[in-house]
């Protein structure tokens, strides 16, 4: 019964009859599989009967398209013998056409393009059916012609063009959703189309009147909501809905509201329930349905019917007994989702169709055909990933070729996701003997990959990997591709690397790969022991070795020269000019696309450059890293470039885009790795003292870090100093930079950069009445800033001097460190030196002041601070403030709101006047309210009073 289709047989029943007047023309039908596309075409074939037409049908067929002429020749065996019948004496067979000679030799080769036919095959075509058609009216009709090979698809083109005239209707077939891939072919037959029909999904007064047709209804009303409810369940589509309907019949349900709870079950389970007896009856559709679910994605219909095992005959009726729940497409077979389906409910319909597949499956059968699978499609080319992905669902052992394809699929995917990588190797390692050496090697490269995300299972693979080695070679092989920061921090490691190194022998009497692993090891070596002042005696003499060999440096020899630079930025010798120069050369030859896993350079270096004040060159080589990072999709690399970027802006003076640069590093980072931490963490903390961000602050100090590491110890004692100021306590702020400041010199860090603490700790302790210590302080900060020579070292240092020294003498130097600074990067250290000036000269100078003042304020307010007349001098020169006027117990911000909350002002009008946030009144008041002793507003005039008389 076809329902609703009226609409469609009138346009079939047109075509017959304008074919029987002698017109020809071709019929498109078209639509999902189970619509009734194919029911449609066999009622135009008994229309044409019935009108004494004489009907030719053949169907296309996913196994034969590598068949040349494989639909032409059925489509040619009708007419041959449709021309042989005489039809009278003016028309004897005898002068039919040779329809045996119509076509090439079965076993003809195609050619380049199977789709290319002789001219004189399509002329004898199209004589054939003229011929014929002259006699009788002739239908063609085609099912499935998307499957039809690219020769026939050309014949049927040629002949589609040259209808008019003959009394032949051609009726097609036509998947919407397959035969893409030769789009240009089909093209014509669809343009040509003379009527065209699309069943579609069945209305809900259709889905009703099958209802009523196959069901005991209720009363009007109640079989109509049921008819809705089915509609809603099956989208009206006609398959779906006679197969529901069918189920109900069986059940015995009533089209009434009482059936709807059993109607919804067997709307779930019928499409599972067709499907899993169509698996368990037919072995063939069962062998072809789990190839395709073990396939995956790659289930083209080629390897479908290689791993299924049958025969091309066998596989196409397979396929048949499987389309309403799969969709045949040219380049891959695919769950069939009805048009109407989508979203969620489109994926659970696809989710359950593969449960049942795999149901059917016994556990050895489902290993052997991911094993096959394997197998065929590293076979026919495809990437090593996907192969990978079948042996990683192989139960049983693997053989040496299937390790080799985990090991494969594991470095081809490392790139972009590294815990993709460790689970193919993983894999492999099940199947390896515990104490080969293969085992050992696999076991060692599964720890550089987790190296990228889980710290600790890395070393524990390195370490147990390494000792079971045998070659020195292995094994240097393995540590020198550990990250610095890791050798760094743990222990273990360090003492492995420095063994190794031993056995492996200096990199001066080795060459080619084995000097490689040497400087390598060395570079990691000379890491480990940064924090050991000894170890810093011979890295000048080191980097002459080097030099002396006048070869360009390979990543090796790059890295072991980061490691040196880094030495004497961190122990201030040689001077800053001398380093630079180096680190230039440095930075000119390492491409700017190296990977951050395998060089050190870019982790490094420019901390190097901004130390000894050379950024010239560096943003633009940063630029060109951050452009690889995000081509490469490498977020561990995206976050080191944008550290490195907030580094350079924070050189620049340029706080508030540097916090933003910051804020993105450390969100990219990777918190439990190190090596993903350290340059993050760093700038953060420079962002934060500079800023006196609170927050930025606290976040840094919630981060976690390792005991062992100096550089993160030191970042965090100087956060914590920033604090403790900030909430107004220099007792404890002084107590934590003299505490980083041990830690460091016990290393030999006495550089002036990159961990600046004397400045601040000789202010705070001239601040407490320890004049003496505080100018023996910043008399020690300005010689060796002095001795390295970089601009912003040495002007931070003489304004840090100035202040401690006072008078005319500190007046001097802050002229000297203004000169300094001017040509220096870093804008907002020459606007606090310009400030500090205009303060000290307030009473000797006015006019000079305040040009100084309103220069510092300007140049502060570019740099991203904010300012205001009188409130800048006082925001800059707070931790440079000696004993003085309530110096001893405010700060000069605290004062300024003390006061103004002691005239009756809210908070909100003391941070308008004093355009700041309300929140920093707030914290202002509460430090004063500490440091006076006194519990809120009404005891603050007298507590301020008091101070004065006591100063």
């Amino acid at each position: 019964m076809l329902v609703e289709r009226e609409a469609e047989l009138a346009v079939l029943d047109s075509a017959v009859r304008t074919v029987r007047r002698g017109a020809g023309s071709l019929v498109l039908i078209s639509g999902d599989a189970g619509s009734g596309r194919s029911a449609l075409l066999h009622r135009l074939r008994e229309l044409a009967e019935a009108e004494g037409v004489h009907v030719l049908g053949a169907s296309g067929a996913a196994s034969e398209r590598s068949f040349r002429f494989g639909l032409a020749r059925r489509l040619l065996h009708g007419l041959s013998e449709l021309a042989r019948e005489p039809d009278s004496d003016e028309h004897p067979a005898d002068f039919a056409p040779a329809p045996d000679a119509a076509l090439p030799p079965a076993d003809e080769e195609p050619g380049a393009d199977p789709a290319t036919v002789p001219v004189s095959v399509l002329h004898a075509l199209h004589a054939l059916l003229v011929s014929t058609s002259s006699r009788r009216p002739v239908v063609l009709a085609v099912d499935d012609l998307h499957w039809a090979d690219d020769a026939s698809l050309r014949c049927l083109a040629y002949l589609v063009a040259r209808l008019r005239g003959m009394r032949v209707l051609i009726a097609v077939v036509l998947d919407p959703g397959t035969g893409r891939d030769r789009a240009a072919l089909t093209r014509e037959i669809i343009a040509a189309a003379d009527h065209r029909v699309r069943p579609g999904p069945l209305s809900g007064a259709a889905t009703g009147a099958l209802v009523r047709e196959r069901l005991a209804a209720e009363p009007a009303a109640d079989a109509d909501g049921f008819a809705a409810v089915c509609h809603e369940l099956t989208g009206g589509h006609p398959r779906d809905l006679v197969s529901l309907l069918d189920q109900a019949a069986a059940r015995g349900l009533r089209a009434g509201p009482g059936s709807l709870p059993m109607l919804r079950e067997l709307a779930e389970g019928d499409r599972r329930r067709r499907l899993v007896r169509a698996l368990s009856t037919t072995e063939l559709a069962a062998d072809v349905a789990r190839a395709v679910v073990v396939l995956g994605e790659h289930a083209d219909p080629t390897l479908v019917q290689r791993l299924s095992g049958l025969t091309p005959g066998n596989y196409e009726q397979a396929l048949r007994v499987l389309e309403p729940w799969f969709r045949v497409r040219p380049d891959r077979i695919e769950v069939a989702v009805p048009a109407e389906r989508g979203g969620l409910a489109a994926e659970m319909l696809v989710d359950d169709v593969i449960a049942a597949v795999d149901e059917s499956m016994a556990e050895n059968d489902n290993t052997r055909l991911h094993l096959r699978a394997a197998a065929l499609l590293h076979g026919h080319g495809y990437p090593p990933e996907p192969v990978g992905d079948q042996l990683l669902l192989v139960n049983s052992t693997l053989s040496s070729w299937g390790v080799q394809r985990l090991r494969e699929a594991a470095y081809t995917v490392l790139p972009r996701s590294p815990e993709d990588a460790a689970r193919y190797l993983r894999r492999a390692l099940l199947d390896l003997d515990s104490g080969g050496m293969g085992r050992a090697r696999l076991l060692a490269e599964l720890g550089s990959v987790e190296l990228g995300f889980d710290l600790p299972a890395a070393i524990r693979h390195i370490t147990q990997s390494v000792p079971q080695l045998r070659e020195t070679r292995d094994r240097a092989g393995v540590l020198g591709r550990l990250p610095l920061t890791v050798a760094g921090v743990v222990p273990q490691v360090a003492e492995m690397i420095r063994t190794v190194a031993a056995e492996h022998g200096p990199a001066e009497e080795l060459e080619g790969p084995d000097r490689e692993l040497a400087l390598r090891l060395e570079a990691r070596t000379r890491y480990t022991m940064l924090d050991d002042p000894a170890s810093h005696a011979g890295v000048a003499a080191r980097m002459a070795e080097l030099d002396a060999r006048q070869r360009a440096p390979g990543a090796a020899e790059r890295e072991l020269r980061v490691v040196l630079l880094s030495s004497m930025a961190l122990t201030g010798s040689p001077r800053a000019a001398e380093v630079a120069a180096m680190a230039r050369e440095l930075l000119a030859q390492e491409p700017a696309n190296s990977s951050a896993e395998k060089h050190s350079v870019l982790r490094y270096l420019p901390a190097v450059l901004l130390s000894a004040g050379a950024p010239e060159g560096l943003e633009s080589w940063l630029a060109l890293a951050a452009d690889h990072a995000r081509r490469q999709r490498a977020t561990g690399m995206e976050a080191l470039v944008a550290a490195q970027r907030s580094l350079v802006l924070l050189d620049a003076g340029q706080v508030a885009q540097a916090r933003r640069s910051a804020v993105t590093a450390l969100d990219l980072a990777e918190p439990d790795l190190p090596e993903s931490m350290a340059a993050p963490v760093f700038v953060m903390g420079g962002v934060a003292r500079r800023l006196r961000d609170r927050e930025l602050s606290e976040r840094v100090l919630r981060l976690p870090h390792s005991p062992d590491d100096l550089r993160a110890m030191a970042t965090r004692r100087l956060v914590q100093s920033g604090l403790a100021l900030e909430d107004g306590d220099p007792h404890s702020a002084l107590t934590y930079l003299l505490d980083c400041g041990r830690r460091l010199e016990h290393a030999g860090w006495y550089g002036p950069a990159p961990y600046s603490w004397r400045p601040t700790a000789a202010l705070l302790r001239h601040r407490l009445g320890d004049v003496r210590a505080a100018a023996e302080l910043a008399e020690e900060e300005h010689a060796r800033a002095r001795d390295w020579g970089a601009a912003a070292p040495l002007g931070r240092a003489l304004r840090a001097r100035a202040v401690v020294t006072g008078g005319a003498r500190g007046v001097e130097m802050l002229r000297e460190a203004v000169q300094v600074l001017r040509p220096a990067a870093d804008r907002l250290e020459l606007a606090s030196a310009l400030v500090a000036l205009g303060e000290a000269l307030r009473e000797r100078d006015p006019v000079e002041s305040e040009l100084l003042l309103t220069e510092g304020g300007q140049l502060a307010a570019r740099c991203g601070v904010q300012w205001q007349p009188g409130g800048l001098a006082a925001e800059l020169s707070d931790r440079a403030t000696g004993p003085g006027e309530l110096s001893g117990v405010l700060t000069r911000g605290e004062e300024a709101v003390a006061k103004s909350a002691a005239l009756g002002r809210t908070n909100q009008e003391i941070a308008d006047e004093l355009r700041v946030g309300r929140r920093a009144v707030e914290k202002h008041l509460t430090a004063a309210y500490r440091k006076l002793g006194i519990d809120g507003r009404a005891d603050l005039a007298s507590a301020l009073s008091a101070a004065h008389q006591d100063g």
